[in-house]
């Protein structure tokens, strides 16, 4: 796919809304196993000026009133703590500014953001919220890419 230390979260875990819970922000650069999550060292200075983009890829769905909310956040601490921006947030429709519905992602959804921090940790923040569903986004991925672009 792409550069493994770019990986914000790598799709390995079910993200749903029962285990929201212990679905926790990730705070150290070692990939959690419980999560599949883990924070990102940009090293000094953060993103180049040019910044970077962030793909989230949720598989096909069904329609329901589940919601996911996502964004990236950054910090010049890796544990984060009390010094934390969110660079931005995702979402399809601009009713629903910040979450992504589940009935949006019925064939699939890929999401790109661009953003650009001077902070050296971005992290991937998560929260699944159940509906009439049954509160699954699925083996979500997100990544960063200097190259990122939406296929018309």
């Amino acid at each position: 796919m792409f550069d493994y230390n770019m990986i914000l979260i790598d799709g390995t875990v079910d993200v749903d809304a029962d285990t929201a819970a212990t679905y926790a922000s990730p705070t150290s650069t070692n990939r959690a196993t419980a999560t599949g999550a883990a924070v990102i060292d940009l090293n000094v200075g953060g993103t180049p000026a040019s910044g970077l983009s962030v793909v989230l890829i949720i598989p096909a769905l069904t329609s329901s009133t589940d919601y996911l909310i996502a964004q990236i956040e950054a910090s010049d601490a890796v544990a984060f703590g009390s010094d934390v921006h969110v660079m931005t947030t995702f979402d399809v429709a601009s009713a629903t500014t910040g979450r992504i519905l589940a009935s949006e992602c019925t064939a699939g959804l890929v999401v790109v953001r661009r953003f650009s921090t001077k902070e050296r940790y971005v992290r991937a923040t998560i929260a699944p919220t159940r509906g009439t569903g049954d509160g699954s986004f699925s083996y979500l991925k997100m990544f960063l890419t200097p190259y990122a672009f939406n296929v018309l």
